[in-house]
């Protein structure tokens, strides 16, 4: 495969482009679902494929072919050429890649248990197990799903720069939903786990810590009021805190979305952004469900600190964004697959952990809203606004936590909320594995936090 694509990128250069990049991608993957103490799916496939990305003319081409052969990946390529011929480039639109040192490296992440040596049956039985905690554990628990998802992907990238690199990477992930009724009322309690690992995940899941956790808390939520409406202060746990640093601030710190005016923060590099107590970083270096060592342009990622102290420092990029906003880039361009050019995203974005206990933060609160479990958010990235719905709260009144709250959104400007984060825990946690989607690609994501008090933030409720 190697062969096959360094001589496309040879033959690129001779079709004219100034830049060729030629990307293998493979990902094998399995899914079982599990509704109600069935088993309801299984499903198991392959995607492979070539990707080839050329600039002609100061004009990108891309085209991508899933059958690896040297006849379709050169027809790819030749499609991705006569593709940029035919755009037109403006003035200042001209596409420019950073100039880096070529990478040259294999890297295979290793597991203890690959989940391609675990028959189908082992694991619906292993699920079910899991599954069978939440269901059995009251008659108000209605619904159980619990989805099981692992891949293993493996990527090759060579480029026009000297690039070769080569990535094959584990992943396994666990989601559970429980939904408790009474009467017309309906909650539901949610638990997730999800890392760069092999079979041994699964196998190391108790029932108690997460199946159960999850039927315990939709439970409960029956009885939970909703909250008061207002603007108040609120402490957020790292579940939530993972939610607001993702959304509000990670998106709005891609490059792409930099250059392109998409960005609230465009143009504030150097500025005061943020509360003395926020540092965000994205580290795709850490082990978490976000985690590789190349990104999909062949880069070698490194840690991204976004912002330090409250300072701007920096966005995250790809060849392209950092060439346009004259940059470092440090690896932080991914693609859903061969189908897809690769484009900025996170990986691993946290609120860095300062130095309070949960007892200091919530202590001198008179009357406020303590928020736990996230359940969706949103953000409208050139507003600057964010949109977070919870999975639980309580009220917090003489620093101490009273009432259980249900049905809870946060709202707030992303800007205002950075700037009125008064205090931050030292407990950091990062354990938010999903999706994350944007431009109609999905990429591997994590985010976290220690908890953190923000002051001001408008609470969505019925009172």
């Amino acid at each position: 495969m190697r062969d096959l694509l360094e001589k496309i990128v040879e033959m690129g250069l001779r079709e004219g482009a100034s830049f060729c990049e030629v990307r293998y991608f493979e990902e094998r993957s399995n899914s079982i679902s599990v509704e109600n103490g069935v088993a309801r799916a299984l499903s198991s496939g392959i995607l492979r494929g070539v990707g080839v990305r050329v600039i002609v003319d100061g004009r990108w081409g891309f085209s991508s072919t899933n059958i690896p052969t040297w006849e379709s990946v050169l027809r790819a390529l030749r499609d991705a050429v006569s593709g940029a011929r035919s755009i037109v480039a403006y003035a200042g639109e001209e596409a420019k890649i950073a100039e880096v040192k070529p990478s040259i490296d294999t890297v295979i992440h290793d597991v203890k248990i690959s989940p391609e040596d675990v028959s189908p049956e082992e694991k619906v039985k292993r699920i079910l197990e899991i599954e069978r905690a939440a269901r059995t554990f009251s008659d108000r628990v209605k619904d159980t799903f619990l989805v099981y998802g692992d891949a293993v992907t493996r990527v090759v990238v060579c480029n026009s720069l000297g690039t070769l690199v080569e990535e094959v990477t584990p992943r396994m992930r666990l989601y559970c939903r429980v939904i408790a009724r009474e009467g017309d009322n309906m909650q539901e309690g949610y638990e997730s786990i999800g890392n760069v690992a092999g079979y041994e995940l699964v196998e190391n899941i108790s029932a108690e810590d997460f199946s159960l956790k999850a039927a315990k808390r939709a439970v409960s939520l029956l009885h939970a009021n909703p909250p008061p409406r207002g603007t108040y202060s609120v402490v957020v746990d790292p579940r939530v805190g993972g939610l607001f640093v993702h959304e509000a601030i990670g998106h709005n710190s891609e490059g792409d979305l930099v250059f392109s005016g998409q960005s609230i923060i465009a143009g504030k590099v150097g500025q005061k952004i943020a509360s003395d107590l926020v540092t965000i970083i994205d580290d795709p270096t850490r082990i978490n469900y976000g985690h590789f060592t190349y990104d999909h342009e062949g880069t070698r990622a490194k840690p991204h600190t976004i912002i330090r102290n409250g300072v701007l420092v920096g966005f995250l990029h790809s060849l392209e964004s950092a060439a346009k906003l004259g940059a470092e880039p440090e690896g932080s361009a991914r693609a859903q697959s061969h189908h897809y050019p690769p484009i900025v995203r996170m990986s691993n974005t946290y609120l860095a952990a300062g130095d309070m206990t949960l007892e200091e933060i919530l202590e001198d609160i008179d009357y406020g809203i303590y928020l736990s479990g996230s359940q969706y958010g949103y953000v409208e990235s050139q507003k600057g606004q964010f949109t977070c719905k919870v999975e639980e709260a309580w009220l917090i009144e003489g620093g101490e936590l009273t009432e259980h709250l249900r049905d809870v959104a946060i709202s707030g400007l992303t800007l205002e909320a950075l700037k009125n984060i008064s205090a931050v825990g030292r407990d950091l946690r990062i354990e938010m594995p999903g999706m994350c989607g944007k431009s109609g690609q999905s990429m591997y994501v994590d985010a976290g936090a220690p908890h953190f008090r923000i002051d001001g933030i408008v609470v969505g409720g019925r009172k």
